[in-house]
């Protein structure tokens, strides 16, 4: 592999071929690509702009090269693809709980921060979660809960190479926008949040050319990876072929704020204490943001038949005690996974 040509191509704001793209991950993988190189790929990527083309190819490596595990089908991911910059807490994480006690299949995939103060696994961590655990704890959690974790890093090892870098340039690259689409159980149906609009249509192409059926990736007006309390979210949809764009008013499920200013998270700790208020059932503007993701990812998953009726669904989830049951249940399998 010319690594040197490749930087060349992208120094010109030349697109990589699909080829070129797969050669290159693999050398990021294969540990072919040194840091130094690795940095100067990732940030001629941003400046140059990611394609559709360029995005499944790398996708396509990093499923390749991933340890996967069979869960079933009819699963639903939600999941946003950070950068947004908001440092909210980790609300796909509280959605995945009460998605999956309102009834719908959730493998949720995660890892921890790179670009915010507290990623999904440092939440989970916070609560008492294991998630270094094998694939049929995976499968029996699924089984009993509806529900698992799948950690990155147990599943994407020939990546983390890329994990001290990305830290270290601090920016935004094309790996927060692939990590949300090489989700190990291979769902097919997915929420995914951007945090820049003109990333919509790109990332649904994405998905659709990975095989999903159902997918609503969505991004609010005020700039959140997931759908906000403060702004209107436009969603673009993809369901058995056709596409449908659509708007979500927090207001028409009384579910609008002001601002996002008491959702924000400086720590896991932070993240946890929102997750226990919206899953003990206090009204709050935690609680609203959880309800409208959860909504989506219930009518993505086709557990609900509508956006409005997933929001009852959420409603009752959180209200009849089934979403802190389904927490307690997950910490509980935590605490004896490799007792006899």
């Amino acid at each position: 592999m010319n690594i040197a040509a490749y930087l060349e191509h992208l120094l010109k704001k030349e697109h990589l071929s699909t080829f070129e793209m797969m050669d290159i991950m693999r050398g990021c993988m294969t540990g072919e690509i040194s840091d130094s190189q690795l940095a100067a790929f990732l940030a001629l990527m941003r400046i140059k702009g990611e394609t559709v083309e360029e995005l499944t190819a790398a996708a396509q490596v990093m499923i390749e090269m991933a340890h996967t595990v069979d869960l079933g089908d009819d699963l639903v991911d939600i999941v946003g693809t950070g950068g947004d910059g908001k440092n909210t807490f980790n609300v796909s994480t509280v959605s995945s709980i009460v998605t999956s006690a309102a009834g719908a299949r959730v493998a949720k995939h995660g890892n921890r921060s790179v670009s915010s103060r507290s990623g999904s696994t440092d939440l989970l961590m916070q609560a008492g979660i294991r998630l270094e655990i094998d694939d049929a704890d995976l499968q029996r959690c699924m089984q009993q809960y509806k529900l698992c974790f799948l950690y990155a890093p147990h599943f994407h090892k020939a990546i983390q190479k890329a994990r001290k870098v990305r830290q270290e340039l601090g920016i935004r690259t094309f790996f927060n926008l692939i990590g949300p689409l090489v989700n190990p159980a291979r769902p097919r149906k997915q929420v995914v949040g951007v945090f820049d609009k003109r990333w919509q249509k790109p990332l649904l192409d994405v998905l659709v050319n990975l095989g999903s059926e159902h997918t609503l990736v969505v991004c609010s007006r005020d700039g959140l990876d997931e759908i906000s309390i403060a702004a209107p979210t436009d969603v673009l949809e993809y369901h058995k072929g056709e596409y449908k764009e659509w708007t979500i008013n927090p207001q028409d499920y009384h579910c609008a704020h002001e601002s996002i200013d008491e959702i924000i998270a400086d720590s896991p700790e932070q993240s946890f204490k929102h997750m226990q208020s919206v899953l003990q059932g206090e009204v709050s503007p935690a609680r609203d943001i959880v309800l409208l993701n959860s909504a989506a990812a219930l009518y993505c998953s086709d557990q609900s038949s509508s956006f409005e009726e997933g929001i009852y669904a959420a409603v009752n989830a959180i209200d009849s005690g089934a979403a802190h049951q389904r927490l307690s249940e997950l910490q509980a399998f935590s605490q004896h996974l490799g007792k006899p």
